[in-house]
């Protein structure tokens, strides 16, 4: 047996990290991508608000993509968002 692995967009990882602050009724003050030890996984992490509250989430790298944390950050908001990332 095989196992089939989906494949997940920076889009879609935001989607669920947007529903994740939101269901902890925050907002998100941090956020670091990281690049998994399979070269093609990117977790995402992202400190909400004051609180000792966090999420954390992967997206996987297009074939031939390079990891480029600033410009997954700048991708992964909106640009009428602000800046609130480091």
């Amino acid at each position: 047996m095989t196992a089939t692995l989906k494949f997940r967009t920076l889009a879609e990882a935001r989607a669920i990290v947007d529903r994740k602050v939101e269901a902890l009724r925050g907002e998100l003050t941090h956020i670091d991508f990281i690049l998994a030890e399979d070269g093609r996984t990117v977790m995402i992490y992202g400190d909400v608000g004051s609180e000792p509250d966090a999420v954390a989430v992967y997206f996987d790298l297009a074939h031939g993509e390079v990891f480029d944390p600033e410009r997954h950050a700048a991708d992964f908001v909106s640009p009428s968002a602000p800046r609130w990332f480091n």
